[in-house]
């Protein structure tokens, strides 16, 4: 199978290191830039690369887009025409039903189209932060739609199970209410917070006193911040609709603290320590 990978940041090149590690080959890395290609080829995370999007899918029986998702669309739009039949693309995105909207439809005859999003990631987004284990036992997310080809989700769960991943199968809109929940609302809260701090006249000596629990509340307000537009933009209706969920459990807690009243206050807390343990253990 020869695989093609376009965009080589954090995902990209994390991608190309698990596939290699697991013995996949004929991998063609597709970066925007030369320096980029030639850090690709000396890492060893692809086998050869090429800038040129129409080029390097050619031949490609399968093709990772690993592109900010505002790029995804036209991206996909510009290779379509150019795969060979029986090609499958599949993305990476953290949201996923306008973009599996559009392309499903956008798929010329004889290929094909699944949505995907690894849950797995670093505040680090460059090609240098790739790592061969970023996706081990990891949940890697597939989309089912009516549209589906049974081939390509079982061809694309294949190759997220080679690279250690755990993938299942949620339809499009159901996807983007789970991440809103799990990972774009957190990111609002901890940028939220970060520049509530940021914004009081103290901020200096909150600064110099802001320890562990600062840090961990608010890590994922370190990543890029342009990643961040993409999800809240393209995932509008779920991130606003956990956003009105977390404000309603915030106003909730907000209340029992001017009451006073501990005991509820304990109660709240006790119920969130027993679901968050539910989770982490």
């Amino acid at each position: 199978m020869k695989i093609a990978i376009i965009g080589l940041g954090l995902i990209g090149g994390s991608l190309g290191l698990a596939l290699k590690k697991n013995g996949a080959h004929s991998l063609i890395g597709i970066p925007r830039d030369e320096k980029t290609l030639q850090k690709a080829l000396a890492l060893g995370v692809v086998d050869e690369g090429t800038t040129d999007h129409l080029r390097g899918v050619k031949e490609a029986d399968l093709v990772f887009v690993c592109v900010p998702i505002n790029l995804i669309v036209p991206v996909v739009g510009e290779i379509a025409p150019h795969l060979k039949k029986g090609a499958i693309v599949t993305d990476v995105a953290s949201t996923k039903y306008e973009v599996v909207t559009r392309l499903e439809k956008a798929m010329p005859k004889g290929t094909y189209f699944i949505g995907g999003h690894p849950l797995a990631g670093k505040e680090q987004f460059k090609i240098d932060a790739a790592e061969a284990g970023l996706f081990n036992d990891r949940t890697w997310v597939l989309t089912r739609t009516s549209r589906t080809s049974q081939r390509a989700m079982e061809k694309v769960t294949e190759i997220v199970r080679l690279i250690g991943a755990k993938p299942i199968e949620l339809e499009p809109k159901t996807h983007d209410l789970v991440v809103a929940a799990i990972s774009h609302v957190p990111l609002a809260v901890a940028v939220a917070l970060v520049n509530a701090v940021s914004g009081e006249a103290e901020k200096v000596i909150m600064a110099q006193c802001a320890a562990s629990g600062f840090r961990d509340s608010t890590r994922v307000a370190s990543g890029d911040p342009i990643l961040g537009v993409d999800i809240f933009t393209t995932n509008k209706k779920a991130v606003l609709k956990m956003i009105g969920s977390f404000k309603r459990s915030l106003s909730s807690l907000e209340g029992l603290i001017k009451e006073g009243n501990g005991e509820k206050i304990r109660e709240e807390l006790a119920r969130a320590k027993q679901f968050r343990d539910s989770i982490y253990g």
